[in-house]
């Protein structure tokens, strides 16, 4: 999926006049928007590493487990948000290992990290959409 022509109309009129549905661009404003998800999350794990939101717990305060999750977070969040933006295929690579860890932090160490049913339930199914979509996306290119 790449962004080099512009963004055509979703809905597209073939040779015979017969309309169709065009997924590319519902998947392009999909991805976008998940990289701004993303970089909102990224920046919300640096605010918990640099800590200017004042009262809460500094980086040194909070125990190991959560310290090496934010400085993950942190980092996977926005190169997969910049990677999503520029709809590049490590963008979505990378966006997958975040939200699959994500995941995994929720699901299989709820002890440690709190069971999270919203994150895991959005992960889950952004990642259905996105496949989904690009599956269609392939689908309407080889006709």
């Amino acid at each position: 999926m790449r962004d080099d022509d512009t963004l055509p109309a979703a809905m597209t009129i073939d040779a015979e006049g017969q309309g169709g549905f065009n997924p590319r661009p519902v998947l392009v404003v999909f991805v976008r928007l998940l990289a701004v998800v993303f970089l909102i999350g990224g920046l919300y794990q640096w605010t918990i590493i640099l800590g200017p939101l004042g009262s809460g717990p500094g980086l040194n305060d909070i125990p190991v487990e959560f310290r090496v999750a934010a400085i993950f977070f942190s980092v996977f969040d926005l190169v997969a948000a910049v990677g999503l933006w520029l709809l590049s295929s490590w963008g979505a690579v990378v966006w997958l290992i975040a939200a699959l860890t994500e995941i995994a932090l929720h699901t299989f160490f709820a002890s440690i990290f709190g069971p999270a049913p919203v994150t895991v339930a959005f992960h889950a199914v952004s990642i259905v959409i996105y496949t989904t979509f690009t599956y269609l996306v392939e689908r309407s290119s080889e006709s």
